[in-house]
């Protein structure tokens, strides 16, 4: 199986693999979300992801970003709950793909899932110290 196929195929091991290690860590804003909720976010997330595996850009998880950063930012996320959240997704990912992704392919998808998600964190910080100053 490869990533996208992982993707595709078996979103869901995903998104419940996220938002359960969300919930239980207990940040003080995403502990106000229900799990549907939660849920959905990881959903709009891997999807902006998925967009960037199909086009070999980052540009959709840059746009995503700057939405979220906006939204989080108004109101009064600080920018390490935002960042969790990004290693949480990012750990579901790898756990997901070890179990599921064909092995010759491991690191190549690892590789790639890193590096949209570290353009992420960067977009997140840009943005964050973007608004900071307004």
């Amino acid at each position: 199986m490869t990533l996208l196929e992982l993707i595709y195929n078996k979103p869901e091991l995903i998104l419940q693999e996220s938002t359960n290690s969300l919930m239980r860590v207990q940040l003080p804003h995403y502990s106000k979300f229900r799990l549907e909720e939660i849920q959905k976010k990881y959903s709009n997330l891997l999807l902006a992801l998925t967009k960037c595996i199909e086009t070999q850009t980052c540009d959709d998880m840059i746009g995503y970003m700057d939405l979220i950063s906006d939204e989080r930012f108004a109101s009064g996320f600080e920018v390490e709950e935002i960042q969790i959240a990004l290693n949480i997704f990012e750990e579901a990912l790898w756990k997901n793909i070890r179990k599921y992704v064909d092995q010759e392919v491991h690191y190549a998808s690892k590789k790639m899932v890193t590096t949209i998600i570290d353009k992420a964190k960067e977009e997140l910080l840009n943005e964050y110290v973007t608004l900071s100053r307004s």
